[in-house]
């Protein structure tokens, strides 16, 4: 069986959907199973193989990194010139026009001369019809639920969903959560949605004081002495109710107990609260962008509390990659995340910015270092999510298209 996926968003900064694409296409291709993947990124498609996630892992910065026989694997230049063209050309609005234009027909026409028996669009929908069966992959409905949240650019690559789920046999989701949005919103089966969630990397686990010590040293940060927030820098983050909650923490405390968020750019109005200059400016609140994994996993193991205020998540992998660490987690009540974090996290209403700065004081008011027998809990907790777990849902899947 040859299966096509669209792998261009490797090559770019990775976001959940990157992630997600990485760790789940990597854990298919180690299950060695009888199926080939064949990915299109600009404008060449390529085999996925062992080499090919080192590459990735490399450029990236993961850290599934191998080396070679040579002891070090390297980007050729050629492939370096390349990417980066491609990525400047299409940042520019000219360009992005063109490249979009033509994209589609590029994709049908090349996507028919592999063979491919089954297209996974793990990103909602193909580019175009490949010309043959097509399993989406559906991570939330922000775009449905939370319009205004999204350029209009986005909200129009949406538009064409519906007929894909349409004509979809099976739609693959990351949580129950979205498996009943996919079938309330389409009026789709819900029999014939299955979840593949996601799960903590490798990299993603307790390493001890020391080594957390070092990995946050660079940014200036005590281990047990800081709040963290991650995710994209976009308006479902709802990160102007967590800056307006910190903001009402007494100064003593702040100045003692900053706020980390680590995210790149997204997109839409933050709409932060005035406080948030201020906040900046006394290093009392800090936003970081081109954290590795290496470093996300010091700041997450040296973390006091990791916040996750969302207004609505597919899923939520700073949850599990923060318990997976053993760092207590606070997050948005009633939402995908309930389904990770059980009864171990502290739920706030997403709006309510009392409650936030009332579970942040409670952080501060703790030891500064999480008790061994509740980093345990959150650890195993954490565990039951599995890259080849979720790989061994979709080869089922797979199965039904042979």
């Amino acid at each position: 069986m040859i299966i096509g996926v669209e792998t261009l968003i490797l090559h770019r900064s990775m976001t959940g959907v990157g992630n997600y694409l990485y760790n789940l296409l990597k854990a298919l291709v180690e299950s060695e199973t009888n199926i080939e993947f064949r990915g299109l990124d600009y404008v060449t498609w390529r085999k996925l193989d062992r080499q090919f996630f080192g590459e990735i892992a490399q450029a990236q910065k993961k850290d599934a990194a191998k080396t070679t026989s040579d002891g070090e694997l390297q980007l050729s230049a050629l492939k370096r010139v390349r990417r980066f063209a491609h990525q400047s050309a299409i940042n520019v609005d000219v360009f992005r026009h063109i490249y979009r234009s033509i994209r589609p027909f590029q994709f049908t026409m090349s996507a028919r001369r592999q063979s491919l028996d089954l297209f996974h669009a793990f990103n909602y929908l193909p580019p175009a019809d490949p010309g043959v069966p097509v399993l989406p992959v559906i991570y939330d409905l922000s775009f449905v639920r939370f319009p205004e949240a999204h350029p209009d650019d986005r909200l129009r690559q949406m538009r064409p969903l519906a007929k894909t789920v349409a004509r979809a046999s099976q739609i693959q989701t990351i949580s129950e959560f979205t498996r009943r949005e996919i079938a309330s919103v389409y009026n789709y089966p819900i029999e014939q949605i299955f979840v593949a969630p996601p799960a903590a990397s490798e990299i993603f686990r307790p390493l001890g004081a020391d080594i957390t010590t070092t990995g946050i040293t660079g940014f200036e940060l005590k281990r047990g002495n800081y709040l963290l927030a991650v995710g994209t820098l976009e308006p479902r983050k709802n990160l102007k109710t967590l800056i307006a909650a910190y903001s009402r923490v007494a100064t003593a405390d702040r100045a003692r107990m900053p706020l980390v968020i680590v995210g790149g750019a997204g997109w839409g109005d933050l709409a932060l609260p005035k406080a948030t200059e201020q906040l900046v400016s006394s290093g009392q609140l800090r936003f970081l962008k081109g954290v590795s994994d290496a470093e996300l996993r010091s700041l997450y193991e040296g973390a006091r509390l990791m916040l996750l205020p969302s207004l609505y998540e597919g899923f939520g992998m700073p949850v599990v990659e923060a318990m997976a660490c053993g760092t207590p987690v606070a997050h948005s009540a009633d939402t995908a995340m309930d389904e990770i974090s059980g009864d171990l996290a502290t739920r706030v209403a997403m709006l309510d910015v009392d409650a936030w700065t009332e579970a942040i004081n409670a952080a501060i008011a703790t030891d500064a270092v999480v008790n061994d027998t509740a980093r345990e809990k959150l650890i195993s907790r954490a565990a039951l999510f599995g890259w080849h777990r979720s790989a061994g849902a979709v080869n089922a899947a797979y199965r039904k298209f042979a």
